[in-house]
């Protein structure tokens, strides 16, 4: 049975630590994945937790993102970094930018995205980042939060925001809400006092702050908690849908500490 490389990565330290024989950790799970690495090439590996991820998609995953990534970066590489960085709330010292993103500083320059702290940068999150350069949204914020099924074609999305995000969300503040609030810290965030059973609003970037809403289930009635995630009614002019829908999903990884 094969695994998908991003599902390898959930397992492995990412602190690429190059004791594998590769690069990074990123490039150790795409090797495993094409049989070129056994379980065992890491010494943090444990290849009991293999078989839950369950099978690789027919198509590598990883191939397709590094392929978009590519792409967006042949776009970055035609923008002024210094000139977009105020109107996205970013910083530009010398020749890269300064992203605050989710729990970590991005350093980013048309080439490369990389986390300050050293960990794994996904491409799917440099995709995300590059994307929020290109958009390069000028119009300010609404300060108007909500769902996505507001926005144009987005039944589908919705779908996708409910099953990878809103539900896993609401298990968690169902089975232990404490460990919500402990790791909140780990984000640019604050609570919003008297909405909901509990509300917080935290930033994946300087212009895209989520709002997180949880209500508590009523076992008596048969009835589940729930969580509902909100946008800024402005956010498709820094972000498109599919990215939107992304920001909530890494959020949900980060948070429950599943990445």
């Amino acid at each position: 049975m094969s695994f998908s490389p991003l599902e390898i990565v959930k397992l492995l330290p990412k602190t690429n630590c190059g004791q594998c024989g590769e690069v990074s950790c990123l490039a150790f799970a795409v090797a495993l994945a094409a049989g070129k690495k056994r379980p065992e090439d890491c010494p943090y590996l444990d290849p009991e937790k293999l078989p839950s991820l369950g099978p690789s998609p027919a198509a590598s995953e990883i191939d397709q993102a590094y392929r978009i990534l590519e792409e967006v970066k042949k776009k970055a590489r035609a923008l002024n970094l210094a000139e977009l960085a105020p109107d996205l709330g970013l910083t530009f010292e010398k020749d890269h930018l300064l992203i605050p993103y989710l729990d970590a500083l991005v350093e980013l320059t048309p080439e490369k995205a990389r986390r300050q702290d050293g960990q794994e940068l996904d491409p799917r999150d440099q995709i995300l980042l590059y994307n929020y350069l290109i958009f390069h949204g000028r119009e300010p914020l609404s300060g108007e939060f909500v769902g996505l099924e507001t926005f144009p074609n987005s039944i589908s999305k919705v779908a996708t925001l409910r099953r990878y995000a809103e539900e896993k969300l609401a298990q968690a503040f169902e089975k232990d809400p404490a460990f919500l609030r402990k790791r909140l810290s780990l984000f640019r965030a604050r609570e919003l006092p008297g909405e909901a059973d509990w509300a917080v609003e935290i930033w994946i970037l300087p212009r895209m702050p989520l709002r997180v809403y949880f209500w508590e289930g009523e076992p008596e009635e048969g009835l589940s908690s729930e969580a509902k995630i909100l946008y800024d009614r402005k956010a498709l002019v820094y972000l498109d849908l599919e990215s939107l829908v992304f920001c909530a999903e890494r959020l949900t990884e980060r948070w429950l500490g599943q990445d």
